[in-house]
């Protein structure tokens, strides 16, 4: 039954990212990131080292391909900010995988969450600016490839 719902869950958030926005992409990353580090953190209180590492290898995942994703071009200053935002994190996070200090968790959190809030509550005027600069730059990119 466990195998099961593991299943649905997997392919439930597969099929939300494939019908999701950019937008909602993001979202769905940074949720995913603070929910891995608040089950690390349980994990790690509950001394479950194969949990605590599970989780924290989610979280520095997918933090590393918010970083990775940064469009370095478009915005230099604010993608270089965002950068060292998340290589923080990842930093932040190796050291509390190796010390087991909770507390570097909550600094995390305390950086992420915000940003993740902020994200969310994002004016739908600009989710829709922002997928509309995305097109832009695909249809910039295929001509470019065409030509």
């Amino acid at each position: 039954m466990r195998q099961n719902l593991k299943a649905y869950k997997k392919v439930n958030i597969e099929s939300s990212m494939l019908a999701a926005d950019p937008h909602q992409v993001v979202l769905m990353m940074l949720d995913g990131a603070l929910e891995s580090i608040a089950l690390a953190k349980g994990a790690i209180e509950r001394k479950d080292l194969a949990n605590k590492s599970k989780m924290m290898t989610k979280a520095v995942n997918i933090l590393s391909a918010l970083r990775s994703a940064l469009d370095k071009d478009a915005e230099p200053k604010v993608s270089e900010n965002f950068d060292n935002l998340y290589s923080y994190c990842i930093n932040k996070l190796d050291d509390v995988n190796i010390s087991l200090v909770t507390a570097g968790l909550d600094e995390v959190t305390g950086y992420i969450k915000p940003l993740r809030d902020a994200w969310k509550d994002m004016p739908e005027e600009s989710k829709q600016e922002g997928i509309e600069l995305l097109k832009q730059k695909d249809q910039s990119r295929n001509q470019a490839i065409q030509a």
